[in-house]
């Protein structure tokens, strides 16, 4: 795909950050009425369709390290969401499992077609975004910046996968205070990097997040203080 072409579609990727950031805002406010921290249905599904578009932004725009970490991401959304399930109609783990290697193994074959189509190298599997009010310019950063964001990429969405382990354990989807504060550090890393290299697509979301994620805290220890005094 040519560089014209990846700066026509990166508005795409807004649809993605307008998903994560209303999914963040409807659990906040569902959980304020409640008077608690509380996860349903409509967040696992407002994940799902931003994790696929995202997928697809980091694909077009040739992102390897976000679209993997996307597509899996798709895959957990999708589990907890058939955990929401009667005990009839969900799957067991070891399929899960499978449904997720499946997944990680098909998108970097995709990105393999699509460099040798390209003839691009390894490397190019890290571009920049070309975002239309850059001119077509890319920001020249070291594999250290993105090392450092893959760290915060990965940081970010093992909230996700601590969040998938505790939901198998007991088989019921929730959020803890481990998946909220995991959110805060990764997004931290992850606003430092996304900042660094002028992609909108993927800071609005975590940026728009941040109160709710402080909030759920609180949601989730003040009772504890309660019960301590």
């Amino acid at each position: 795909m040519s560089d014209v072409w990846r700066e026509f579609l990166y508005p795409l990727g807004f649809l993605s950050a307008i998903a994560f950031g209303s999914r963040v805002i409807i659990q906040w406010l569902i959980s304020e009425a409640k008077g608690k921290s509380s996860v349903t249905p409509i967040f696992w599904r407002l994940s799902i369709f931003g994790n696929v578009f995202l997928a697809l932004h980091a694909f077009i725009q040739m992102q390897f390290h976000v679209c993997l970490i996307q597509a899996c991401s798709t895959v957990i959304s999708w589990r907890n969401l058939n955990l929401m399930q009667p005990l009839s109609r969900r799957v067991s783990t070891s399929r899960t499992i499978s449904i997720l290697l499946t997944t990680a193994v098909l998108t970097a074959l995709a990105f393999a077609i699509q460099g040798y189509l390209s003839f691009d190298e390894f490397h190019d599997w890290f571009r920049i975004p070309i975002a239309p009010w850059q001119s077509g310019k890319m920001v020249d950063l070291s594999y250290w910046w993105h090392g450092f964001g893959f760290v915060g990429i990965i940081l970010f969405s093992s909230r996700f996968w601590l969040q998938w382990w505790c939901a198998e354990r007991d088989q019921e989807s929730h959020l803890g205070a481990s998946f909220w504060w995991v959110s805060l550090v990764g997004e931290s890393i992850c606003l430092i990097y996304f900042l660094r290299i002028n992609d909108p697509v993927n800071f609005i979301g975590p940026l728009c997040a941040l109160i709710p994620y402080v909030r759920n805290l609180v949601l989730i220890y003040r009772p504890r203080q309660k019960q301590q005094v």
